[in-house]
């Protein structure tokens, strides 16, 4: 099969994406000579097939400045005489050889294509496939404070809460501006194993988990839960203290209101008069 240049820069600029500079190598219809080739390209960088409409097109590189494309044009010539360099879209759905439609490592991308693909997963709430990518580049670039950030951040939105306080506490030790980050992951973790205990029937044990943490974060989730759970276990006095802490910090919360002048009711319905009273909303 005849191998054609890919020459109407419009075809690909319709796809959308992100834009890098890569070496076009060759293209053609036939998925098998494309592949041919393809062997014969493994000793570049980033070498892969792309569908692009009717097309199947080699190319290698993703680069940001064009002179590194440059560099890698001149050491493909030797097997690809028509090869050029050009902007090229990122696009991962389109990525036929490596199949990126397959979560499974490639080890096929440079630092830079690596935190934009995680990116464009990210964008899509595609959190598993961000995740691969990031810990991917966690092995290939360990000292990356940038990558374990974001994987720490995305196995939070996970609900990996577990893995995701044991990267930030190490990162916290060279920057201790990310502990607001890390409190509130273990909130997040207290108010799910509080959670857990809960349907277990394990009452006690889930208060304790939670008093510890409103205790040291002041959370308002963790206080709410706090404070209903103490109510279902019957410590009425001890959980009108808890809506009550939580009233004078919001003094408009209607709920937190209600659920506080319930909290000083006796089990017959009677208000307990020796209570505080709550504060009074002003305007």
């Amino acid at each position: 099969m005849k191998l054609l240049l890919l020459t109407a820069t419009a075809v690909a600029l319709a796809f959308g994406g992100e834009e890098f500079y890569c070496v076009q190598l060759a293209t053609s219809k036939d998925f098998s000579s494309i592949k041919r080739l393809y062997r014969h390209a493994l000793h570049l960088r980033d070498v892969r097939v792309e569908r692009i409409g009717k097309y199947y097109v080699l190319r290698a590189g993703f680069f940001v400045k064009k002179e590194n494309a440059l560099r890698l044009l001149e050491r493909s010539r030797l097997a690809f005489r028509d090869a050029f360099v050009r902007r090229c879209l990122f696009i991962p759905e389109r990525i036929v050889i490596p199949d990126m439609s397959k979560p499974r490592r490639t080890r096929f991308f440079t630092y830079e294509v690596g935190m934009k693909l995680a990116s464009l997963y990210l964008k899509k709430k595609d959190l598993p496939r961000a995740e691969m990518i990031y810990r991917e580049l966690a092995e290939m670039y360990p000292d990356s404070r940038e990558v374990r950030l974001q994987l720490a951040r995305v196995l939070y939105w996970q609900g990996k809460y577990e893995e995701s306080l044991r990267i930030y506490k190490y990162l916290e030790r060279f920057e201790p501006e990310l502990a607001d980050e890390r409190r509130r992951v273990e909130v997040k973790k207290a108010l799910r194993e509080a959670e857990d205990l809960e349907k277990a029937g394990r009452l006690e044990e889930a208060i304790r988990i939670l008093e510890k943490i409103y205790r040291e974060e002041k959370d308002y989730s963790a206080g709410l839960k706090l404070g209903l759970l103490l109510m279902k276990a019957g410590l009425r006095e001890r959980a009108s203290s808890v809506f009550l802490d939580l009233l004078l910090a919001n003094p408009r919360d209607e709920e937190v209101r209600r659920l506080y002048l319930l909290a000083l009711q006796r089990p017959g319905g009677v208000e307990d008069t020796g209570k505080k009273k709550p504060p009074m909303r002003k305007g």
